[in-house]
């Protein structure tokens, strides 16, 4: 059954309900019979979760919010131009006109394994996401392998976001980092276990003026797939320096020991190699539709656009 609250008070009220925005992740998990499609409870008709704000010493974006209209928000653009350029540059202008912000943070880990019709899976024994006890990616491994591979969330993490939540009841408000690795985690077991929250906005504070932030991402086809691999980077003087990573691991990468050289001006010689060590040890790459494991490390030595971002990226006005 499908349910379509006009309230935010009204959508808290329904349990075990599976919370949709635009559906552009959902819909092939419905198809593929890996998602139950009953009581979705849609979102998107909600004013409040749709409004991109100033509030306090930032803003506020619903989860709700279009892609579309996060990357074309002139406040996003001016302030927070990582997160503007990560919203543009998801899927095809068509999905962005539908997806939300709130629906491309919470997505499903993906997997070739996973991401597969029922006949075509039954030639395998339950993985750990299907209900199984085996990753077929990394078959001794003690948990699921596949990738997070959300444009947005690497952005809103550079920018240290807040999330608000209704969980059991209640209102709460916490680190997006902590959040997505909740999702993340529950996200590598069988439906059943997965996280039952309703995202409802998140939050960033006002960067420093003059602080340079950016997002690069790197595709096959950069306007229609799922990233190989994407970089958010902030650099400027009054703060220190934040380099995540996302499409490398089970949940996004934040790449401290790199950060750090940025703020201390190292070489850029320097820089690109802490870089490349630094993903190779925390990155835990899978077989993917179109790379290998080894060709996607291969990527990590290729990070020479870090520079180019690091120089070219805009700067942040006052609020």
């Amino acid at each position: 059954m499908n349910h379509f609250p006009s309230s935010l008070s009204q959508a808290t009220e329904y349990r075990d309900a599976i919370f949709a925005g635009g559906c552009t992740d959902l819909m092939p998990l419905f198809k593929n019979q890996v998602r139950d499609h009953r009581n979705l409870v849609f979102l998107t008709q909600i004013p409040e979760l749709r409004e991109i704000r100033r509030e306090g010493p930032g803003v506020s974006i619903g989860a709700s919010a279009i892609l579309a209209d996060v990357a074309e928000s002139e406040l996003i653009l001016n302030h927070f131009p990582a997160l503007a350029q990560a919203a543009n540059a998801v899927a095809s202008p068509q999905i962005r006109n539908i997806a939300t912000m709130g629906g491309n943070i919470m997505q499903d880990r993906r997997c070739i394994y996973f991401n597969q019709s029922a006949g075509w899976r039954s030639s395998l024994p339950p993985c750990f996401k299907t209900g199984g006890d085996v990753c077929h990616q990394i078959p001794n491994s003690p948990v699921c392998r596949a990738l997070y591979y959300s444009d947005v969330a690497t952005a809103l993490l550079v920018y240290d976001a807040q999330a608000e939540y209704w969980e059991k009841g209640a209102l709460h408000c916490a680190p997006l980092r902590e959040l997505i690795h909740r999702h993340c985690e529950a996200n590598g077991t069988a439906c059943r276990n997965r996280l039952n929250i309703l995202v409802t906005r998140f939050f960033m504070d006002s960067p420093p003026k003059g602080e340079r932030s950016g997002f690069y991402k790197y595709a096959m086809r950069t306007s229609i797939d799922f990233p190989l691999i994407n970089f958010a980077l902030r650099c400027g003087r009054s703060r220190s320096a934040k380099l995540v990573s996302g499409a490398a691991a089970p949940e996004p990468l934040i790449l401290e020991h790199t950060a750090a050289l940025l703020d201390h001006g190292a070489a850029d010689d320097d820089i690109l190699a802490a870089c490349q060590a630094e993903l190779k040890t925390l990155a835990m790459p899978i077989r993917e539709a179109c790379i290998s494991p080894a060709r996607k490390r291969d990527l990590y030595l290729q990070v020479f656009s870090l520079l180019s971002l690091r120089e070219d990226c805009p700067k942040s006005t006052e609020l």
